[in-house]
């Protein structure tokens, strides 16, 4: 009785540590595929978490797009869908909304402030970055953006007015930062029409 016992004893603490040895194991895999998980969606371009009817003309209702609250009020029974708002907008040759054209064909009047009690002052200059790597310059149009944008919009929040104190990125675009405090949110994705960006043509190939 005192050999069976033994045995039995063994056997639940042989079990015990297999157990042990199982939820460890388990444990790290947990860990590891929501770490993985989470840097991948870290890494997600911003516009990929909703679904946009700007952009390939997808009609998600608001309350559904992943990018409004569904539990605001306001987006169930005051916002106008996008689908019945943006039904005749122009867009560009990838499909997407050109709200530049938008802006220049009078489908959309812009306030000039909450109230409508101020005036715009839409600045006409261009700066062009050339740290493009291989790719074509940047023309960034101030014109296309004070039409509608005052300049502390910009700066210096999100843009310190000074030449070479923006050192700007795709990689910081994409993750919501410079251009991509609006651009693929609220005005056209920087990835699905790289010429909108890049129209500038270099004088020499560039480094890769």
């Amino acid at each position: 009785m005192f050999f069976q016992v033994s045995i039995f004893r063994a056997g639940v603490k042989i079990n015990s540590k297999i157990c042990l040895w199982r939820i460890w194991v388990m444990s790290l895999f947990a860990l590891f595929v929501f770490t993985w998980a989470g840097a991948v969606f870290a890494n997600e371009a911003l516009w990929s978490r909703g679904l946009h009817f700007q952009t390939e003309g997808e009609v998600i209702p608001l309350a559904e797009d992943g990018i409004h609250d569904p539990t605001n009020q306001a987006v169930v029974e005051v916002l106008q869908e996008p689908v019945e708002s943006m039904a005749d907008f122009p867009r560009d040759e990838k499909g997407i909304i050109d709200w530049v054209k938008v802006l220049d064909q009078g489908l959309i009047e812009p306030r000039e402030s909450l109230y409508g009690d101020k005036e715009m002052y839409p600045v006409d200059f261009d700066i062009i970055f050339t740290n493009t790597g291989s790719m074509p310059h940047v023309r960034f149009p101030h014109l296309a953006h004070t039409e509608w944008l005052s300049c502390s919009n910009c700066h210096p929040a999100i843009f310190l007015p000074q030449k070479g104190g923006n050192p700007v990125t795709m990689a910081q675009i994409i993750e919501g930062k410079y251009c991509g405090v609006c651009h693929g949110k609220v005005a056209f994705p920087p990835t699905m029409n790289c010429g909108r960006c890049h129209s500038v043509p270099r004088k020499s190939p560039g480094l890769r």
